[in-house]
């Protein structure tokens, strides 16, 4: 992990030009309680933009209609399920092209601190060479357990560590800190960082967006930074359950390869994909006999690596 630097908020800040960005898919019931909770915000947001990915449960239609008269809601209906990548940057240009100078990127299953953005504002204002910065993410389950912290990646593991993952929120260190890794779940990002990064990699349909983000984000020399203070619950429960399907294990496994051979060379490429053909794949296995999956969803884990293999990729 980088070398830890704390930074302090600065105390009053100029008023910014705040837009979140959501994606929703079939979940009409996350996404009202999100927007709830960031209409809260002791920060204002000038823009909520809900991006709907023709949704087969009517749920877009239900949220033009919800919203029809709401001055800070903008509801997009998606001709089709883009996936988060595309999805995502679909709304970021969008939010950009209506004036943004920060774009708040938040998955639509997640409840958010009406302090959360005051906090990763007043960092991020402070430190011009800041491309992003990340809140702490509990389980909104397990409101003080954390799912997701600043973390890294781990070239041993060719993953991303989160030292943090799984404690008590009280028991880590409450210092905004600099990292290199920080989870898509929410973000907070300046207009600068898209024109100098980029947006998120439209080859990855969903998983691994965050990690390619993070890793071009650190070769760039900008700065990435988790901002403690700054809390977001998620409604995530056990990934033996929620992340052992056959949909969701090709398109981890497909995104992962894509984003090892975009951004490594080498015996290290060729290290991390061997790691996935092998160790992880066991760990897969794992994972879909205790989420008592079928056979299916090890196949379509397999499937995801060729593809990740074949596909394309620029560098």
């Amino acid at each position: 992990m980088a070398e830890i630097v704390h930074y302090k908020e600065m105390t009053n800040p100029p008023s910014p030009s705040i837009f979140a960005v959501i994606l929703n898919w079939n979940e009409f019931h996350h996404t009202v309680p999100c927007i709830g909770s960031l209409k809260k915000s002791s920060t204002p947001i000038h823009k909520i933009l809900v991006l709907d990915q023709a949704s087969e449960d009517g749920s877009g239609d239900k949220l033009m209609k919800l919203y029809n008269d709401d001055s800070q809601v903008q509801v997009i209906l998606n001709d089709k399920n883009y996936g988060f990548s595309v999805g995502m940057n679909i709304g970021i240009q969008k939010a950009l092209d209506l004036g943004a100078e920060f774009v708040f990127v938040l998955n639509n299953d997640t409840i958010v601190d009406e302090d959360c953005l005051s906090h990763l504002y007043n960092v991020i204002a402070g430190d011009t060479s800041a491309a992003v910065a990340g809140p702490a993410i509990m389980y909104h389950s397990n409101p003080e357990k954390l799912w997701q912290a600043g973390g890294y990646f781990n070239k041993l593991k060719m993953g991303v560590s989160v030292p943090d993952k799984g404690k008590k929120y009280s028991d880590i260190n409450q210092n905004t800190c600099e990292v290199s890794f920080l989870t898509g779940c929410a973000l907070l990002v300046p207009r600068k960082t898209f024109q100098i990064v980029g947006f998120f990699d439209s080859s990855l349909f969903f998983y691994g967006d965050d990690v390619d983000f993070g890793l071009r984000i650190t070769k760039s020399g900008l700065k990435m930074l988790f901002v403690p203070a700054a809390k977001v619950w998620h409604k995530i429960d056990d990934i033996t359950v929620d992340r052992t399907t056959p949909y969701v294990l090709y398109h981890l496994a497909r995104s992962t390869v894509i984003v090892l051979r975009k951004n490594f060379s080498g015996i290290e490429k060729f290290y991390g994909i061997f790691l996935q053909f092998t160790l992880y794949t066991l760990f897969r296995i794992w994972q879909t006999i205790k989420g008592r999956k079928g056979l299916n969803s090890i196949t379509s884990w397999l499937r995801g690596l060729f593809d990740g293999i074949l596909i394309k990729v620029s560098v």
